[in-house]
């Protein structure tokens, strides 16, 4: 058996460098061959899971959400798909807390020979991929707006010092949605569209348990009023979840058409995409086999 390693070198502090050694070692125990790519630059793990993927019986992601959504795009672009597995080391790793996967690398590597193995949900926007959230409006755009630099020193908190900077700026959204049971017009402060049981390292508290293949994305809509309030707003639904409901609507679709007069900056698992003024959004069940926990397959997998 074969498998492939590819990593972001500039995920999370750089650490995954001295680390792949170990990983590496670790597969062998188990696969024949064990090969590597280090990213390049944008959208070369991507490209490079296109052009090789199909030739391995896994792929190894280590790096951030935004590399385990290039490998994402890469793997829904090829017919014959290995088995996806992933080892978080970026700043936030929502994606790998969903997913039950551990910080510590030895604990992740042992859940990675372990192969619990369940198909996983895909999304897909206008020819695009994305695994656990897409986002409009106010603060969705600190995720990338830290510099690496930034980012490399002070960890997670870089995102925090990004998040008060942004509170000078204004980016309210006029859209119009239209769901399989639902058209939603207005201003919104905020726009979410998530399949996670994570959002900025925080976790979510959803009225039922989620479940990552039942062909569901869960929206969240902060209606704008006044900007202050608005920042209570979000906070408060962090904290408690879809029971916060003033100046928010909450609904479940699995295909929805986002429209907008202008366009308006999307973001897909923490990565900017180009502007746009209309967006369809679509759940594809079932797409990927992926390593999870055998707890994360227990309580959040329907089988």
């Amino acid at each position: 058996m074969r498998a492939l390693v590819v990593y972001n070198i500039y995920s999370g502090k750089s650490k995954i460098v001295k680390h792949i050694d170990y990983i590496c070692q670790k597969l062998k125990s188990k696969y024949e061959i064990v090969e590597t790519f280090a990213s390049t630059g944008p959208n070369s793990i991507r490209d490079y899971v296109v052009q090789n993927a199909g030739e391995f019986d896994l792929v190894v992601a280590a790096g951030g959400d935004g590399s385990i959504n290039e490998v994402v795009n890469g793997l829904m672009m090829i017919k014959n798909r290995p088995t996806l597995a992933y080892v978080p080391t970026g700043t936030c790793n929502d994606t790998g807390r969903t997913l039950g996967l551990k910080k510590s690398l030895k604990k992740t590597m042992r859940i990675i020979l372990t192969e619990n193995k369940t198909l996983l949900d895909v999304n897909q926007i206008n020819g695009q991929y994305f695994i656990y959230g897409l986002a409009a409006g106010n603060f969705t755009d600190v995720s990338y707006a830290a510099s690496y630099k930034v980012k490399k020193r002070f960890g997670k908190f870089a995102y925090y010092f990004e998040t008060v900077k942004s509170f000078s700026k204004d980016r309210t959204i006029h859209i119009d949605i239209q769901s399989e049971d639902r058209v939603i017009s207005g201003k919104f402060f905020l726009f979410l569209a998530t399949n996670s049981r994570y959002l900025a390292s925080m976790k979510l508290h959803r009225k039922k348990r989620i479940y990552l293949n039942e062909g569901k994305l869960y929206v969240t809509l902060i209606r704008k009023t006044n900007r202050f309030i608005n920042t209570i707003d979000f906070a408060l639904f962090m904290i408690f979840g879809e029971r916060y409901k003033h100046n928010i609507e909450h609904f479940e679709t699995s295909n929805m058409v986002i429209t907008s007069k202008n366009a308006i900056p999307y973001n897909t698992d923490g990565e900017s995409l180009p502007r746009l003024s209309r967006i369809e959004v679509t759940v594809i069940p079932e797409q990927i086999e992926m390593i999870v926990s055998k707890r994360v397959l227990k309580r959040h997998f329907n089988k």
